[in-house]
């Protein structure tokens, strides 16, 4: 794939990175500088000048893959005795992933069978092949399963327009039919409305739990205005755990009170790490939030299904079947799998901890949970195994072959300057999904989102600098 940093002239740069931050500045493409609460103040997102080809193919197929990918998770996470196999040796090594699974079999006990909302995003790389000809091919692998407080939705979209009016800027206008639309948030708007409509009171209200402090809680006001767009009449509360204590109540038949006005959707932007339950009373809120019958986007068991240790699992030969019935659907999602290596304790989990250490640049180690970053490649798998690779704190991990893209070159936005890279990017497909115990009410793919780090970087994350904001343009 060719890079449209190729088509500048070198002495345009500088002029078109001002322009460009310029207009990201206007769309409101911002973070919080700080978790400073005291210090309201923001900083530009970094970005890519110039969008990063996707091939046409690898889009159309991952967007469509969407749905399926949905309901793969929502069957997941009604299968118990698959959940409670696959997480055994989890919950023995991990008390945060503990709580949530005991809170999963008290939920599953309750005989809660009300509405469920999935708001996921599946992330992927583009693996390079070559052939003996020399021919490039770019083939999806899935990265993971996101299905807990999906971040930047907002800014793809805004980040289109963006590269849209810098591609005609740079000369390059006929190329701006090759960006293609994202309406993420039009989409994720009418789920979370259907969600609303499908619990059938006017007078409940749209609850958003979100973090003490969150350095990107504008995807919330997204959200929100998205929600006001397709109907103005629904009213819409945003709390922290903190400001709930001692305001959530069910009443006999199940109904979620806060502050005494009836909840019909909870949306948590929070509650994927251990920090941010402060204490008891948090979990005891989560709990209570779970027990209801409002329409919760995740249930608890949503957030299991999105551990890597689920699709580790689903890897294994006949496991994915097992949960799609159409032989071609399965062969297209197995498609995008890498090979897994379980790292529990028996023989096969030596042998793959001694794989592993022996050529560790053709794996990747990841912690389970969702949102720690913590990734290990290289030298740093073997100084991991070092430590834990013959006791059961390796069964925290997941050891998986890693992904290699063919870098591309483009040029990284700052807040303080500009950098020409060698970059690879990860795409991602938002996907909705809302149910009633079996019955599938509505499932579609719903936008996109790329981001794009350098060559050399293990580290995806947006917030932390690692990683920049970017749009796909179809090749």
């Amino acid at each position: 794939m060719l890079s449209l940093y190729s088509k500048l002239r070198a002495e345009d740069v500088g002029a078109l990175v001002d322009i460009a931050r310029h207009r990201s500045l206007s769309k409101g493409i911002v973070f919080w500088e700080s978790n400073d609460q005291l210090k309201k103040t923001c900083k530009p997102a970094s970005f890519t000048l110039l969008p990063s080809p996707v091939t046409k193919e690898g889009f159309q197929f991952l967007t469509s893959l969407q749905p399926h990918i949905n309901k793969l998770l929502h069957k997941v996470s009604h299968d118990h005795q698959f959940l409670a196999k696959v997480l055994e040796s989890l919950v023995n090594v991990d008390d945060f992933i503990k709580r949530l699974y005991d809170l999963y079999k008290a939920s599953k006990c309750s005989g809660r069978k009300g509405l469920e909302l999935g708001v996921f995003r599946s992330d992927y790389l583009f693996h390079l092949e070559v052939d003996e000809n020399g021919k490039e091919s770019h083939i999806p692998k899935q990265i993971e399963m996101n299905t807990l407080a999906c971040a930047f939705m907002e800014f793809g979209s805004k980040l289109t327009s963006v590269h849209s009016s810098i591609l005609k800027d740079a000369g390059m206008e006929t190329l701006t039919s090759q960006l293609p639309s994202n309406k993420v948030m039009s989409d994720i708007g009418f789920g979370f409305q259907a969600a609303w409509e499908a619990y059938d009171n006017p007078d409940a209200i749209f609850l958003f739990m979100i973090n003490e402090c969150d350095p990107n809680n504008f995807d919330v006001r997204a959200m929100e205005d998205a929600i006001s767009k397709v109907n103005k009449d629904i009213v819409i509360r945003k709390k922290k755990f903190s400001e709930l204590f001692g305001c959530v109540m069910l009443t006999p038949d199940k109904k979620l009170m806060v502050n005494n006005e009836e909840v019909a959707v909870v949306y948590f932007q929070t509650g994927y790490r251990p920090e941010d339950y402060i204490n008891e009373r948090s979990w005891d809120i989560r709990r209570t939030i779970e027990m209801s019958c409002a329409v919760v986007s995740p249930v608890v068991g949503y957030q299991l299904a999105g551990f890597k240790r689920v699709q580790e699992a689903l890897a294994q030969p006949n496991v994915l079947e097992k949960f799609i019935d159409d032989p071609e659907v399965a062969r297209q999602v197995r498609s995008t799998f890498v090979g897994f290596y379980p790292l529990e304790m028996n023989s096969d989990g030596d042998k793959f901890v001694q794989m592993a250490m022996k050529n560790p640049d053709s794996y990747v180690v990841k912690e389970e949970r969702e949102g720690e970053g913590d990734n290990h490649f290289g030298d740093d798998i073997i100084k991991l195994f070092n430590e834990v690779g013959s006791d059961k704190r390796r069964c925290a991990y997941t050891l998986m072959d890693k992904i290699c893209p063919k870098p591309i070159d483009n040029v990284f936005v700052t807040a303080n300057g500009f950098e020409e890279v060698k970059a690879v990017s990860e795409f991602g497909t938002f996907g909705v999904i809302l149910t009633r115990g079996d019955k599938i009410i509505e499932n579609f793919s719903s936008g996109h989102l790329l981001r794009t780090t350098p060559g050399g970087s293990n580290d995806g994350r947006c917030l932390t600098g690692a990683a920049v904001l970017d749009s796909p343009i179809l090749v």
